[in-house]
């Protein structure tokens, strides 16, 4: 019995990837790997915008009431309804906050040049300072059948926009009340 073999067939024998196969290999593993990410990072990305359309939302509720509590202190103390709000135009927007003022009566500021930035504050959003949101507001008092100012008369509209950005898309959220010169 011959026990010689050949050197040059064991090699030809042994098994093992190649560099091709290995390329190969690593390749579907990306691929199968990144879908999965990228379905990820979006969901993520969709939390954040939904997140901050909360809090724009909660922000615009937020001014919305106290202009009304603005109205109404002025209807209760016998002045102009507008009293304070008039002058908060299209052209010449404000923003009220409940957080600025006393919490019986709100503090309007003037927005000049544009929407209010709106600060984080230790207690919550205002325009006293602190750290600088994303997020600005404004309101405009407008005649209630267009975006026209309101001078006089028994009923104008109120509306307060709030904006800001995710990276390099504005995004905004807007809301429309109609206010009379009688709380019914």
């Amino acid at each position: 019995m011959n026990t010689t073999t050949n050197s040059k067939n064991s090699a030809q024998r042994q098994e093992g990837f190649t560099i091709v196969e290995t390329l190969v290999a690593i390749t579907v593993l990306m691929i199968a790997i990144a879908g999965p990410l990228v379905v990820a990072s979006k969901g993520l990305f969709g939390a954040d915008v939904s997140k901050d359309q909360m809090v724009a939302s909660y922000l615009g509720q937020e001014s919305m009431e106290a202009v009304k509590n603005i109205r109404d202190n002025n209807i209760y103390q016998g002045t102009n309804w507008l009293n304070g709000l008039g002058q908060c135009t299209k052209a010449s927007p404000c923003d009220a906050s409940a957080l600025d003022g006393a919490s019986q009566n709100p503090s309007i500021t003037s927005c000049v040049g544009g929407p209010c930035i709106i600060y984080i504050e230790a207690n919550g959003y205002g325009h006293t300072g602190g750290q600088t949101s994303k997020f600005t507001r404004d309101f405009y008092i407008h005649d209630a059948s267009s975006v026209a100012s309101c001078a006089s008369g028994d009923e104008c509209g109120a509306t307060v926009d709030v904006f800001w950005n995710e990276g390099a898309i504005p995004y905004s959220v807007s809301f429309t009340s109609e206010m009379t010169s009688s709380i019914r």
